[in-house]
């Protein structure tokens, strides 16, 4: 039997990346092979009772500093490891990302990257049978 032959698209270890569903367009983000899923950064996220129930509220300042603060019905927490060996509970909501010509649904969690110099790491999970990673170009 035959394997399909899928073409993946080549991108450099830097990307820009859109997130069309939360208004945010071409954000500077790394490329992390090491990390399973999607990080953005965000300033506090916290869940809240509103009048459509409970909500998680989330403040983003990727684009300048106007600080955007938006809702989300759906969410989920889950406990992470950093790359330091700390653990910690992060949210995360599902959402659209692009990068290049290319949408992709997927669940994305959300931290303080304020001391970063990217605001969006790009995960394995996001990448998986979509990308090859040429570490050696930036932004491709």
């Amino acid at each position: 039997m035959e394997a399909k032959e899928r073409k993946l698209t080549v991108i450099g270890r830097h990307v820009r990346v859109s997130f069309p569903d939360l208004g945010f367009t071409q954000v500077d983000a790394k490329v992390d092979t090491g990390a399973f899923r999607t990080v953005l950064h965000c300033e506090r996220c916290e869940e809240v009772d509103t009048p459509k129930g409970k909500q998680l509220e989330a403040d983003f300042k990727l684009e300048g500093d106007v600080i955007k603060r938006l809702y989300f019905a759906e969410y989920f927490s889950k406990e992470f490891k950093s790359s330091f060996g700390e653990k910690e509970k992060r949210f995360c909501v599902k959402t659209t990302l692009q990068i290049g010509k290319k949408k992709i649904k997927s669940s994305v969690s959300l931290t303080d990257r304020s001391d970063m110099k990217f605001q969006v790491l790009i995960g394995r999970k996001t990448l998986l049978r979509r990308f090859l990673v040429d570490v050696s170009q930036k932004f491709a």
